[in-house]
């Protein structure tokens, strides 16, 4: 009777110890995962909002200086043993993005941009319904201080970009919106609004639904000049941006790291 006890009480402590060593190595395997997943930024929606940059993507026309965007066979597995591929680009060629030295002799480069201003709050400002009325339409201080009262004060360090609803005319003559004497018509920011949010709500960047955030009619790039006197970035023919709350949401610029370079071809997704 005594010889049975023992053994049963073995068992149960056996049976304890298999049950404690399961519980700890879990919990241990638990916080492990846990600790991957504090390193993973957290989101419930992401959307790309770059375009895939392709031969036929539309660019502004410099005469003798700009050009479509090439790719040609560099290697082949059957010849080379590996696929390799020629970029023939210009830095703002598709989404990219723009740096203040673009029109700014003393402005950083890409690479310069601190990448702590490349991953900011999102802001966007719906002017559709102005630019459905007339392709010429400007983001003012007033369509702002209007957001603002619906949605709060725009925060600093924040990317305020526009929503124009020209990305349903991208790869179209509408897109450009070139009339007879040559010249271009699109939505763009203000003179006034790009210096209001650079100097009165300290921005990060900017950014744009259509080829450039100038409106299309300003050959002098006014807005580009503004916006790059205070050193800010921008971004330009972004993708989706209709998909994006209007706050809320994480803007992050894969913009390249190319010394010297006034922009480039950049990844760019919305998360929130």
């Amino acid at each position: 009777m005594k010889t049975t006890i023992t053994c049963a009480g073995n068992s149960v402590l056996a049976l304890a110890l298999v049950f404690f060593c399961s519980t700890f190595f879990a919990g241990c395997e638990n916080k492990k995962e846990q600790s991957y997943q504090t390193k993973v930024l957290s989101y419930g929606h992401l959307e790309d909002l770059t375009y895939t940059l392709t031969k036929d993507f539309p660019y502004i026309h410099v005469h003798k200086l700009t050009f479509a965007f090439q790719l040609k066979t560099m290697a082949t597995l059957k010849k080379n043993g590996v696929n390799a591929n020629t970029w023939i680009i210009h830095e703002h060629l598709g989404t990219h993005v723009d740096a203040p030295n673009h029109f700014q002799p003393d402005g950083i480069s890409v690479d310069q941009i601190k990448p702590e201003d490349l991953i900011v709050p999102l802001i966007v400002i719906d002017i559709r319904a102005k630019a459905a009325m007339n392709r010429d339409a400007e983001l003012t201080v007033s369509d702002i201080e209007k957001f603002e009262e619906v949605n709060g004060r725009i925060k600093p360090h924040s990317c305020v970009m526009m929503l124009s609803g020209w990305g349903k005319y991208v790869k179209t003559p509408v897109y450009m919106g070139i009339d007879g004497n040559g010249n271009k018509h699109f939505p763009g920011f203000s003179v006034d609004a790009v210096k209001f949010l650079a100097k009165n709500r300290a921005i990060a960047g900017i950014g744009a639904d259509v080829i450039s955030f100038d409106p299309g009619i300003d050959n002098n790039y006014s807005t580009h000049k503004m916006l790059f006197s205070y050193g800010k970035w921008a971004v330009e023919n972004v993708a989706n941006l209709e998909k994006v709350p209007v706050t809320g949401a994480i803007l992050i610029v894969g913009a390249p790291k190319i010394g010297e370079a006034t922009g480039g071809i950049a990844r760019i997704f919305a998360v929130w």
